[in-house]
């Protein structure tokens, strides 16, 4: 950008209803689905193979061998049939909970009921890890999307690397038997998006942006 336009550029990310998703009770959703005392881990995103939901499907499988009480939630939409067989074939299908939220209320609901949540997709900025650490989840996050950025290891999240299953189980498992760390992480990750990516932040910081501009516009044509 720099070298194409000969000018400074500034990185805006997108600002996220942080209160909607800090708020909101997962209650209904274990009651509705059964999930009880289940550990809970969510992956939010369309079923298709870049975003990786297959990746998490093998993670459960891994996980389950020494945890039985371990769910996956899948909240998205599009064909699943080869995330069905994949479940399947692994013998996770009872393990594996497939849902398709219709509006930001009801995906509040989702990320309160889940004890952690995945990305392993790429290629992308990844607006649903936002929305999970705003709702103080400990969030596991591939090193191939753009979210991935504003992870500090052991801070505010975890990360792994890009199509390695077996880091996500480990990271899991890391968070599984710490529930200080998951507490700490899930904190940590609700005061970043609340200091830096709220919708009140965005506004302010392209207000600036726009007056920034103007001015130097009117400087330049005087």
């Amino acid at each position: 950008m720099d070298r194409a336009y000969h000018r400074s550029s500034r990185i805006v990310r997108s600002g996220v209803d942080v209160e909607l998703f800090h708020n909101a009770s997962g209650k209904v959703i274990r009651e509705k689905y059964g999930l009880g005392n289940d550990f809970v881990l969510l992956q939010v995103g369309n079923f298709q193979l870049s975003k990786g939901q297959a990746d998490s499907i093998i993670s459960l499988y891994q996980l389950s061998k020494d945890h039985d009480r371990i769910k996956l939630i899948l909240d998205g939409g599009g064909p699943k049939e080869h995330l069905v067989r994949l479940s399947k074939k692994l013998g996770v299908r009872d393990k594996v909970l497939f849902l398709h939220s219709n509006d930001d209320e009801e995906l509040s609901k989702v990320y309160a009921a889940c004890d952690i949540f995945l990305f392993p997709q790429q290629v992308t900025w990844g607006l649903a890890v936002i929305e999970a650490m705003a709702a103080s989840k400990p969030v596991i996050v591939s090193n191939e999307c753009g979210a991935s950025e504003i992870i500090q290891p052991n801070d505010n999240g975890l990360i792994f690397n890009q199509s390695a299953p077996e880091e996500i189980t480990q990271n899991v498992k890391l968070l599984l038997d710490n529930a200080d760390l998951r507490k700490k992480l899930g904190e940590n990750a609700h005061e970043y998006v609340k200091s830096h990516l709220s919708w009140e932040k965005y506004a302010r910081t392209m207000e600036k942006i726009f007056e920034d501009s103007l001015l130097a516009f009117k400087q330049k044509n005087r």
